[in-house]
């Protein structure tokens, strides 16, 4: 089976790379496993560039800040940032919270939570403790 993108998806593919082409130093190779101070505020840099094209949590519906991408378009956008090993900041917000939010929130929820999240002006983490079973997930 042979698949093509159609000349829009093409077109998309050439916008994202022209602009992590533009985003990125030069000389980038991504962030080293062991993050470091300036790794993260770079990061947080890269999140506020992507803000404005609602690159940040471009899957979601365009009423909470996305773009509402099809499934094509999201492999298409994510191929393109993994290739460029573009820093991957707000994942629990993004791939988490977010869409909890958006499926399972109040209207009040959305309001507060969302906006901050596509604007990359909030960064949510997540971290557990239980009594008797540590600090990580997998107790």
């Amino acid at each position: 089976m042979r698949f093509k993108f159609t000349p829009e998806q093409e077109a998309f593919r050439a916008e994202v790379n022209g602009f992590l082409k533009d985003a990125l130093p030069s000389n980038w190779e991504g962030i080293d496993n062991a993050i470091e101070e300036d790794d993260h505020a770079f990061g947080r840099e890269f999140l506020k560039k992507l803000a404005p094209k609602r690159w940040i949590a471009p899957a979601w519906p365009k009423q909470y800040g996305g773009l509402d991408l099809s499934l094509w378009d999201q492999v298409i956008f994510n191929e393109a940032m993994s290739y460029a090993r573009a820093p991957i900041v707000n994942t629990a917000a993004v791939g988490y919270l977010g869409p909890t939010v958006i499926l399972y929130g109040t209207d009040e929820q959305k309001k507060q939570h969302l906006p901050g999240i596509t604007s990359g002006d909030v960064v949510w983490c997540q971290g557990y403790s239980e009594p008797n079973a540590g600090s990580d997930l997998a107790s």
